[in-house]
């Protein structure tokens, strides 16, 4: 981390010199910038370029034109494969789609006011000072829960402002001494926020807006940091918001490049771009059943998380002297660990599914106060912790999205599909028999897994390739009726070689993976069998990797 003594923003200028650079960007150095970030498609940018010019229109009546602001653009992000895992140390495949502009005006106070274009969000400010404790917190995580627990009871838990909050409040906190003392005190910020995204649709938004916050924030404070200390400011910061994600959504939003697919580890931080084949393109649909983040929700994705850990816990216990190679949950990839496929399936068997909170505690008394804490973070399932089918589910995501990233090395686009198909049916929750929806049972016995076990051990090439760990869904099962019946929709079309849900679930959008010249094919059956039957407006599109999020800096 480096900090200037005395900072200057990058990139100010006053609102009224921003619109006119607007009006003439074709001609000036704006024009580049935009084919850095969009490509040079002309159609493409047509369509962008107004969100810009929107933004500053709302600009000029918040500030007023003769305001010094600096602009930083962050974007949504769409992750083609290795769902719900970035938290556990597995790798993604993403790219960055869509705009969220922010427009910002530095202050010398450490006041932090937020304005949004969408009357949906608010006006909300706050003081940094008065909303940390005088002393240095030294668990994140355990302040953060506390925190919403307050929110929570005060009814504040899912307000706009949390987002901000989460990027700025960590980053002042990570600068306090032993002695509670701002080290340096951050200065604050006057934001106009104005988003192109679908909320709640499955792109991250919402960590869009802490990507934008940090990009901001670190700006007007004269801040750099490296790509790890980022991340870890984005990712570990939104803890505030009361969900326990990982990094991975901020690394894509914030590293992609236009026309490229971002190969993305963690614990260590990689990224490596690989061009998206040309021969194919990527169709978002949106199922526009929000996946929304209230309180229900909450507990359901920090049950999953919940799943994983306890998992951990368990398997470091019941194979001890494999434990010390067991940090995280994508420590048990075959390559990884050093064994074989079975024997990761044999560990996975040794899980149980379901376990009650009580045979929980009852089973780890030497981490009793570890669960609590994992299962403090939601609500109780009625059926109790699925660990295995989860674990199973999360394992062979994170094998399956190591081989995505080579099938696109190889140009196998047909097979880079395939995993996209996989790893949907371990979110599956429904499936079409006789023309109706019926409920998925991706329930693996003790009798099933001896089986996958037995075919590879017994040598047949072709039972064994099917009992592959990469093959195996297991259960996740965040997906919806809406995405699931999306996904055989698209499926059904010529030329389609993957489809699945992006994001957390339960909602949002799913990605079509299709021919160039069947793209439209898609979206005309998608209209045809799904927003119509439904009397909903399309909203499908074929969607391009943009540039990530940062700074506007002519200079």
């Amino acid at each position: 981390m480096h900090i200037q003594p005395e900072p200057k923003p990058k990139g100010c200028r006053t609102v009224a010199e921003w619109i006119a650079l607007f009006s003439a960007y074709t001609k000036n150095t704006l024009h580049g910038k935009f084919v850095d970030i969009y490509g040079s498609d002309t159609s493409i940018l047509a369509k962008r370029i107004p969100v810009w010019r929107t933004a500053l229109q709302h600009a000029a009546q918040v500030f007023g034109s003769d305001s010094d602001v600096f602009i930083v653009r962050s974007a949504g992000r769409i992750n083609l494969m290795g769902m719900h895992i970035d938290h556990r140390g597995g790798s993604v495949n993403t790219i960055s789609t869509g705009d969220v502009i922010f427009i910002v005006k530095p202050r010398l106070d450490n006041n932090v006011l937020l304005h949004n274009t969408s009357s949906k969000f608010p006006f909300r400010r706050f003081s940094i000072r008065d909303e940390l404790p005088n002393r240095r917190i030294h668990d994140w995580d355990q302040w953060t829960q506390d925190e919403f627990a307050e929110r929570l009871k005060a009814g504040t838990s899912a307000d706009w402002s949390n987002y901000v909050r989460s990027a700025v409040l960590y980053l002042q906190s990570i600068l306090t001494n032993g002695k509670g003392n701002f080290d340096p005190p951050i200065r604050g910020m006057e934001i106009l926020v104005h988003g192109a995204l679908p909320i709640a649709a499955g792109l991250s938004s919402s960590s869009s807006l802490v990507v934008g916050t940090a990009d901001a924030i670190l700006n007007v404070n004269g801040i750099e940091l490296t790509q790890d200390e980022f991340i870890d400011l984005c990712g570990t910061g939104e803890w505030y918001v009361g969900t326990r994600g990982g990094g991975g959504d901020h690394a894509a939003i914030k590293y992609d490049a236009c026309g490229q697919i971002a190969h993305i580890g963690s614990y260590p931080l990689t990224i490596d771009l690989k061009p998206f084949p040309e021969s194919h393109t990527i169709v978002l649909c949106n199922s526009l059943r929000t996946a929304n983040k209230s309180a229900g929700a909450r507990d359901f994705f920090n049950e999953l998380v919940g799943c994983y850990e306890l998992g951990m816990l368990l398997l470091r216990k019941h194979w001890p002297e494999r434990a010390p190679q067991m940090n995280r949950l994508r420590d048990l990839q075959p390559d990884l660990l050093g064994v074989d496929d079975r024997t990761v399936l044999e560990m996975i068997r040794s899980l149980p599914d379901p376990i009650s909170r009580e045979d929980i505690v009852a089973a780890l008394p030497e981490e009793r106060k570890l669960v609590e804490k994992i299962i403090g973070t939601h609500a109780e399932p009625p059926g109790g912790y699925n660990i295995r089918r989860v674990c199973l589910y999360g394992v062979a995501e994170c094998v399956r999205s190591e081989m995505a990233a080579q099938r696109l090395e190889n140009r196998d686009i047909e097979g880079f599909g395939e995993l996209i198909n996989i790893s949907h049916e371990g979110d599956r929750v429904t499936c079409l028999q006789n023309g109706q929806r019926q409920p998925v049972d991706n329930y693996l016995s003790d009798k099933e897994y001896d089986h996958l076990i037995a075919d590879l051990r017994n040598g047949d090439a072709n039972t064994a390739e099917k009992a592959l760990l990469y093959r195996q869904p297991g259960g996740y099962n965040a997906s919806c009726e809406e995405l699931d019946e999306m996904v055989d929709i698209a499926r059904k079309v010529e030329g389609v070689v993957g489809a699945g849900l992006v994001g957390a679930g339960r909602g949002g959008c799913i990605i079509v993976i299709v021919e160039k010249s069947r793209a439209s094919d898609v979206i005309a059956i998608v209209e045809k069998d799904y927003y119509q039957p439904r009397g909903l407006s399309p909203s499908a599109d074929i969607c391009q990797p943009t540039g990530g999020s940062g700074v506007l800096d002519l200079d």
